[in-house]
């Protein structure tokens, strides 16, 4: 079936091994990996994704031809094809025919013997697609990575929404192209955005990068966003930056507690504690805590003493926020079509989306 979705868009081929480049774009490479050489490519997606898997399989049981790679003209190399899908299985095809390259993959043992049973060569043909432009791609990969089966990690997922906005796309544009809410787009541009701010500023993003869905739960929760100045996804504009300046020490901080640095240990274990975090955050006594390096559970403990309880305050925030939002349906039907009331609503989705992550962690 992929394959035929695929050859509707694009122009189905067979072309040599030797003739294909991995995608210097790839969302699931750093920016720092841009210019990167296809050596230096190779082992980075063989390291990470683990690409022997896939060399494994194709030497003992051939390549399958009902899964072509998605690839458009290099715009350097005459006769040559950059792959925009299935970089991790042109990985294990560079590494089972270029013994070059191979021979500094982390196991090259490994690799030369499964090199040695496929009989592979650079000459060898693979079926690809090819599609006139990367923008043609954009349907097929975003379906299958960003909402698919095949899901990359969510960085590489709001990576891939943010390189669409990039190309001049509305979120409302990129959510129709992946079948995704407005607002969820919207959330994961303004968290990748968090996070290039963050590295602009001098910020350590490794460990941000390896578990962003923490910050995705993070930036859910409104306190959190309050301590950092972040806004709704809806209401951050593209190309702007999420953190006011005046902002950037407590976003350092936050990144600390949720994440750890070199020197300090972060203050919570998992997702499941982020909204301990922002009620903790969001009182003085709890916020002082934790600055004076007292662990979620010791700052806990000190608001508690100062007489607050956060649930009964949680209940009754609810309450008042489900008697608003009821006494407004009644006035919604004369106004749905009121430019201010749509935002407000889309807002509020936005809101009530953050909700939901925070209750399912």
């Amino acid at each position: 079936m992929a394959a035929t979705n695929a050859a509707a868009l694009g122009e189905f081929r067979h072309v040599p091994i030797n003739s294909l480049r991995l995608d210097a774009l790839n969302p699931r490479l750093p920016d720092r990996y841009r210019d990167a050489s296809q050596a230096r490519l190779a082992e980075t997606l063989e390291l990470g994704f683990e690409a022997y898997a896939v060399a494994e399989s194709i030497a003992d049981s051939g390549y399958f031809l009902s899964e072509p790679l998605l690839v458009i003209e290099s715009p350097d190399e005459p006769e040559c094809w950059i792959v925009v899908e299935g970089n991790r299985r042109l990985t294990a095809l560079i590494g089972l025919t270029n013994p070059s390259i191979r021979k500094d993959f982390a196991e090259s043992d490994l690799w030369e013997a499964a090199a040695s049973r496929s009989g592979l060569t650079g000459d060898n043909l693979v079926p690809v697609v090819v599609h006139a432009s990367r923008e043609s791609t954009h349907r097929e990969v975003g379906k299958a990575h960003v909402v698919g089966k095949l899901r990359w990690q969510p960085y590489a997922q709001a990576m891939y929404i943010a390189a669409r906005v990039a190309e001049g796309r509305s979120f409302e544009d990129v959510a129709d192209l992946l079948g995704m809410p407005k607002s969820k787009v919207a959330d994961m541009y303004r968290d990748q955005a968090v996070v290039k701010q963050a590295q602009s500023n001098g910020l350590d993003t490794e460990e941000i990068e390896a578990a962003f869905s923490l910050l995705t739960v993070a930036m859910s929760s409104t306190k959190i966003r309050n301590h950092v100045g972040a806004p709704l996804g809806t209401q951050l504009k593209p190309g702007a930056e999420p953190i006011p300046a005046d902002k950037l020490p407590e976003l350092a901080e936050t990144i600390t507690w949720i994440f750890g640095s070199e020197h300090e240990e972060a203050r919570i274990a998992d997702s499941r504690q982020i909204s301990q975090l922002g009620n903790v955050i969001a009182n003085e006594i709890g916020l002082a805590a934790l600055r004076a390096g007292d662990s979620l559970a010791a700052a806990k403990e000190k608001v508690h003493s100062a007489g607050m309880d956060p649930l009964d305050r949680l209940k009754q925030r609810l309450e008042a926020a489900k008697n608003a939002l009821l006494a407004a349906s009644d006035d919604l039907g004369d106004f749905a079509e009121d430019p201010v009331v749509v935002a407000l609503v889309e807002d509020l989705d936005a809101v009530m989306e953050g909700l939901r992550t925070l209750g399912a962690n």
